[in-house]
């Protein structure tokens, strides 16, 4: 059934390819060399039906040239300048200070800088907006059209909302739009009510003059006030004074100086900014698509954040910044021990400061957090006073025994040395951030007739907790023969 759905789109162009809109100016039908997205979805499946298919080379890239009902942009000038006046100030005057760099984008693609206008209209440049029917964002795209030019979209980022990605997709699902239909017009209204919803319509009048679908009302009402709607934003835009519109001078944009840097793990936004120099407000005017204070970052695909160009540095992610930071200043606090803990299902703060041997005040600050809500799969960076210590495994050792002898939990050892599992082998070099600044060892001691804990712990100078604890005793009995480990400082 998917493929009966998929052909009939290209039967239908296939009858319809060969009939040019006479009309369109400034373009030259030659093959474009690599069709996008779309247009592959289309030819993919019968190529050699479709060599009469043609796509087309953009040549003009200054302006649209567009064809309609005088009717229809008379009655949309009036709208803009009369009935929705203060409105379209509003639009322009936002759309202001983003036009530099959407018509850059538009002519890094060969396409026409007028395409700003279509944004102008689909959102007056409100990156937040979202319709009824869940478009988001300048562009306007629902979540599958955004997830097919790779945009993210999920509950950590929405890259409908930033400009710059935004409007690269946007550029490209525009270049395949014209691949597929070979005029602005009908690339246009593709773009307001869906390339299949046109294709029906060229089906249905065997033509693929926009003109002549108009006349005949093959196009949905709505859809056909879509093109002079654009070139009346247009005019009115360019010759503002004719109208009695004042557009207010926008300074330049902060997207104008900005550069894209990679981020290849997890991060905090807050720790993200102070360490890279500016605040976080102004990471988050740069970076609109961020939701969250916590962003995840799959390793299968890194995440853009964009800084402005005088903050860049060439470290491919913070945790390789926080690492240099940290070895810069460790010969000055060699008493400061650092590690990463991955938080589990059932965590909260006080459970992992707890596990961990810090404060949750330390946790909190170091990770940036202001409440206490954390996520499963978050990393949280932490740091204890104390000697970091290395052990060497030998035959025998197990992680419950090597977390015993110095006093510290096994998933501190785990975290602290990337182990996913609790396999360690002989040889093996395992750090251990030890709050003791002494090693503590643990002797064989075989209980004699009449020993008890208190008299065993007095013997070696420890305590009774810490005998129970390395020997899991819960109750104080012991017996004649029994062979427990005792912790000393050595």
């Amino acid at each position: 059934m998917k493929k009966i759905n998929i052909l009939l789109p290209l039967i239908i162009l296939v009858s319809c390819a060969n009939v040019k809109p006479k009309y369109t100016k400034g373009i030259d039908h030659e093959k474009v060399e690599q069709p996008s997205v779309v247009y592959k979805e289309v030819v993919k499946y019968k190529e050699k039906e479709l060599e009469s298919l043609k796509s087309y080379t953009i040549n003009n890239m200054d302006r649209l040239e567009l064809h309609y009902h005088k009717k229809h942009f008379d009655f949309w000038v009036k709208y803009f300048t009369e009935k929705q006046r203060d409105l379209f100030i509003r639009y322009v005057n936002n759309g202001a200070k983003y036009r530099n760099v959407i018509e850059k984008i538009m002519r890094s693609h060969g396409l026409p800088e007028d395409l700003f206008f279509v944004g102008l209209i689909e959102s007056g440049y409100n990156t937040f907006i979202k319709s009824k029917a869940a478009a988001v964002g300048p562009w306007q795209f629902i979540k599958a059209t955004g997830k097919r030019y790779k945009l993210r979209v999920d509950s950590y980022v929405d890259e409908r909302t930033h400009i710059i990605k935004s409007t690269e997709a946007a550029a490209q699902y525009f270049k395949d739009l014209y691949n597929i239909f070979g005029s602005w017009e009908l690339a246009l209204v593709a773009y307001n009510k869906g390339e299949y919803g046109i294709i029906r319509s060229i089906r249905k009048g065997k033509t693929r003059d926009y003109m002549k679908l108009v006349s005949r009302k093959l196009i949905p009402t709505e859809t056909i006030y879509y093109v002079p709607k654009v070139a009346a934003v247009r005019e009115i835009y360019n010759n503002p004074e004719k109208y009695g519109i004042k557009i207010t001078e926008s300074k330049d944009s902060p997207f104008e100086k900005v550069k894209a840097h990679r981020v290849s793990s997890s991060f905090n936004l807050y720790k993200f900014a102070k360490a890279r120099g500016i605040s976080a407000k102004t990471l988050k005017v740069l970076n609109p698509d961020l939701k969250r204070k916590w962003i995840k970052v799959n390793r299968r695909r890194a995440q853009d954040i964009f800084l402005p160009s005088s903050n860049f540095t060439d470290y491919k992610s913070l945790a390789e910044y926080e690492t240099r930071k940290y070895l810069k200043g460790s010969a000055s606090s060699s008493s400061k021990t650092a590690g990463v803990y991955r938080v589990r299902r059932g965590d909260n703060l006080s459970t992992i400061a707890s596990r961990l041997g810090v404060r949750v005040s330390d946790l909190k600050r170091i990770n940036g957090i202001r409440g206490s809500k954390i996520l499963v799969g978050q990393r949280l960076k932490y740091s204890t006073r104390g000697e970091m210590v290395t052990h060497r495994v030998r035959r025998g050792d197990n992680l419950i025994e090597i977390a015993r002898r110095y006093g510290v939990s096994v998933r501190s050892i785990k975290s602290l040395n990337g182990l996913r599992s609790s396999k360690i082998f002989i040889g093996q070099k395992l750090k251990i951030a030890s709050n003791n600044a002494k090693r503590v060892a643990l002797k064989k001691y075989r209980v004699r007739r009449g020993d008890n804990l208190t008299a065993i712990a007095r013997k070696f100078k420890t305590s009774i907790r810490k005998i129970k604890k390395v020997n899991s005793i819960r109750g104080s009995a012991l017996y004649a023969g029994q062979v427990i480990k005792v912790p000393s400082e050595g």
